[in-house]
């Protein structure tokens, strides 16, 4: 699952502006979902290091970011989380964590709840179509037990659903639900072509007619309970990219690009499962890497030499993106985040193969 907590302005958790670390500690899962971006399974089984993930953090706390936010995998299932968590939270970081809300009954799991400033739930629907999403039997009874257990222990939660075709039918049902456990947050995520995605669930892509209803009837729900819960769904008009040039980077949009204002420029940095730092999105192209958390040079001269050697690259890969959906006639609505990964690859292999007809 997609993390929960980004930088939109609108939420009510949020109190200073977000500079995100969002960190995926391991592949490691109970289930095996249909829709999961990263395959991930229980047969993934290592972790990345806890004291390696303890320095970065450290590092990158210099460089503004101060939310740490931890998926997966199932964040449970990180030997290590507690001791992440309680050290994140020690160095000022708001934390968040994207769970299936499963594995919550253990007192260990109930400590570290107290190190969260942030749940955020994944559900998929009614119980019989999050059974099925969730690979599992008595998967939705599981979750409602965690839920009952997180509102226990923590001020802050919410839910995230990842959005389908189908999700039509029941995006009203989700955010009553949604109220009537008390959550504070409903969050609509696309569903992405990648990982298990893609291949299991290749049926279940949009056309435009329904991504406009998704995003009328959204619209409608977060008007309607405006003063009741706060909603979010990752789906864009091209106006609002248009008219915000704080998305990309284009002629009315020029931040300082130096390594002191790194976290202004990506408000977002993503340790993968490999222990890489990308500052795009999970899954993008690792030409785009920063580095790595075992790599034996400091944060800071990481950055420095990824602004040196890459920056050029991303401004060009933004604009691609940028202007694909200005220029793009049949076409309203857009996942920015799924449409960066993509043309990240496409970038990429443009310049490797321009690279083999110049040698």
């Amino acid at each position: 699952m997609r993390r929960f907590f980004n930088s939109n302005p609108e939420s009510p958790v949020y109190s200073r502006a977000s500079r995100v670390i969002q960190i995926h500690p391991s592949l490691q899962c109970n289930l095996t979902c249909l829709h999961c971006y990263s395959s991930s399974a229980p047969s993934f089984r290592t972790g990345l290091d806890i004291n390696r993930l303890q320095h970065i953090t450290e590092q990158l706390s210099e460089f503004g970011y101060n939310v740490v936010s931890i998926s997966g995998g199932e964040p449970f299932l990180y030997r290590p989380l507690e001791e992440l968590l309680t050290h994140t939270h020690d160095l000022g970081y708001f934390n968040s964590i994207t769970t299936n809300a499963m594995l919550l009954g253990s007192e260990r799991s109930k400590k570290i709840l107290k190190q969260a400033d942030l749940i955020a739930v994944s559900i998929d629907g009614k119980p019989s179509q999050h059974d099925y999403i969730r690979n599992f039997d008595g998967a939705f009874g599981k979750m409602l037990l965690g839920v009952e257990i997180v509102k226990d222990h923590v001020e802050n939660f919410g839910f995230i659903h990842t959005v389908l075709p189908q999700s039509l039918e029941i995006m009203p049902w989700l955010t009553h639900f949604a109220m009537k456990h008390k959550a504070g947050l409903m969050h609509f995520h696309p569903l992405e072509s990648a990982g298990r995605a893609a291949d299991g669930m290749k049926s279940a892509m949009f056309d435009s007619e329904s991504l406009h209803k998704i995003y009328i009837l959204f619209h409608y729900l977060k008007e309607l309970y405006r003063n009741d819960i706060f909603m979010q769904l990752d789906l864009l008009h091209r106006d609002h990219i248009i008219d915000n040039p704080n998305f990309v980077f284009h002629q009315a949009n020029k931040p300082e690009l130096t390594s002191e204002n790194f976290s202004n420029i990506f408000k977002e940095m993503i340790i993968d499962e490999e222990g890489d730092l990308v500052p795009i999105a999970h899954g993008c192209s690792k030409h785009f890497k920063i580095g790595n958390i075992y790599d034996k040079v400091s944060c800071k001269e990481m950055i420095e030499t990824f602004m040196q050697e890459k920056m050029e690259d991303i401004i060009d890969l933004y604009r691609t993106t940028y202007n694909a959906i200005v220029e793009d006639e049949m076409h309203e609505l857009f996942n920015w985040s799924e449409l960066v990964i993509r043309y990240s690859h496409d970038l990429f292999d443009s310049m490797r193969m321009s690279m083999k007809l110049v040698s």
